[in-house]
C-alpha cells in the first residue's frame, strides 16, 4: 500500500502541465490505483493552495481545483487517513528527531511519514530529502525516467 505525497497526486489536477515524465507516472499510479491512499494533510495543502489561488483573484483556477478536491474526497473516501492522536505523536518525534539530527523538515512532512510508519505504507513522493530523515520507506517515481 502507497501513501501519495502531495506533490505526486497533484500531478493529476486540471490544469497541470504533464511532460512524458509525468504521463507516465500517471499511468503507473492508475494501475496502482487500490492501493493508493492519501493523508488529511494533503487535502489541508489543496485547500491552502485553492485558498492562495482565490485571494490573488484566480478564483476560475482555484474553483477548477475545489472541484478536483470534491472529487479526490470522494474517489478516495475511506482512504484519507486522519492525523488522530497516535500519528501526530509520532509526527512529533519524527519531526524532533530530524530537527536533532541538523535537518530542517516541514511538519506536514513529518505527519505524512508518521502516517504511512503507522500504517504500514510505502510514500510516493517527488521529495525524497524531505523524507529521507524520517527512516520511513519511499519511493520517488522520477527516478529512473530518462527526460527524453
Amino acid at each position: 500500500m502507497y501513501l501519495l505525497d502531495t506533490n505526486i497526486i497533484s500531478l493529476v489536477a486540471p490544469g497541470r502541465r504533464r511532460g512524458a515524465a509525468e504521463v507516465q507516472i500517471a499511468e503507473w499510479l492508475v494501475h496502482l490505483s487500490d492501493q493508493l491512499h492519501l493523508s488529511v494533510v494533503t487535502t489541508s495543502e489543496i485547500e491552502s493552495g485553492i485558498a492562495q489561488l482565490n485571494r490573488a483573484g484566480a478564483t476560475a483556477k482555484a474553483s477548477a481545483l475545489a472541484a478536483w478536491l470534491e472529487d479526490l474526497v470522494e474517489l478516495y473516501a475511506f482512504r484519507i487517513h486522519p492525523l488522530d492522536i497516535e500519528t501526530a505523536r509520532l509526527a512529533g518525534r519524527l519531526y524532533d528527531h530530524a530537527v536533532g539530527n541538523g535537518h530542517t523538515p516541514l511538519f506536514q512532512d513529518a505527519a505524512i511519514a508518521a502516517t504511512a510508519q503507522i500504517r504500514n505504507m510505502t510514500v510516493i513522493t517527488r521529495n525524497a530529502v524531505h523524507f529521507s530523515h524520517f527512516s520511513i520507506p519511499f519511493i520517488n517515481p522520477y527516478d529512473g525516467i530518462s527526460a527524453a
